[in-house]
């Protein structure tokens, strides 16, 4: 892996739609080169909320990704701390060639300086920042940041819903890989 690599973090939990479509307009809009996507591992601030196990998720991800040669997969978070500087830290170590950039929404602007080991991100990462309906993009923040905004309309799929509307029978069909569909209903189904 070389160039400019866009992290996209999460908990895949599971990979939908969305989070395609934002990796896309990534490489689009010419902010990366390419798409790591990290799922994150089980860690101890997001247990209560992460329904399927790390390996599982994982395997859904490579799956969803598998025909775009510009987007990969990393376990780089699974045994990890959970923080972003960690995470980064990791994969400069695994790939000192490769420029990152970290995606984050602009949900996550307001307390960005609160992250763990900020003053490191905000000097050796550069940001690439998705709007979010509700929340401005304080160009305050933005200002002390390496940063791109993408000029991108967000899906309105969230794997809540998802997790949701298999547990109430309801169709998924559109929000996940069509080749998932099934895949994913299963899993969930296991586990409710």
């Amino acid at each position: 892996m070389q160039g400019k690599v866009a992290v996209l973090g999460g908990s895949f939990d599971p990979v939908h739609s969305g989070h395609l479509h934002i990796a896309n307009q990534i490489l689009q809009q010419k902010a990366a080169d390419r798409v790591l996507f990290v799922p994150s591992g089980n860690h101890h601030f997001k247990r209560l909320t992460i329904v399927l196990p790390f390996e599982k998720r994982y395997a859904l991800v490579q799956k969803a990704i598998q025909h775009n040669p510009y987007f990969a997969t990393s376990d780089a978070d699974q045994e990890g701390s959970g923080y972003t500087a960690h995470l980064i830290q990791k994969l400069c170590k695994l790939y000192p060639e490769v420029d990152f950039s970290f995606v984050i929404g602009a949900d996550n602007l307001e307390k960005l300086h609160l992250w763990y080991d900020f003053p490191y991100l905000a000097k050796e990462l550069h940001f690439i920042i998705l709007p979010r309906p509700g929340y401005p993009l304080l160009p305050e923040v933005i200002n002390q940041l390496k940063a791109t905004v993408l000029n991108i309309e967000l899906c309105s799929v969230s794997a809540t819903d998802i997790r949701q509307r298999i547990k109430n029978g309801e169709s998924i069909k559109g929000m996940v890989p069509e080749e998932l569909e099934q895949e994913i209903i299963q899993l969930y189904q296991e586990i409710t």
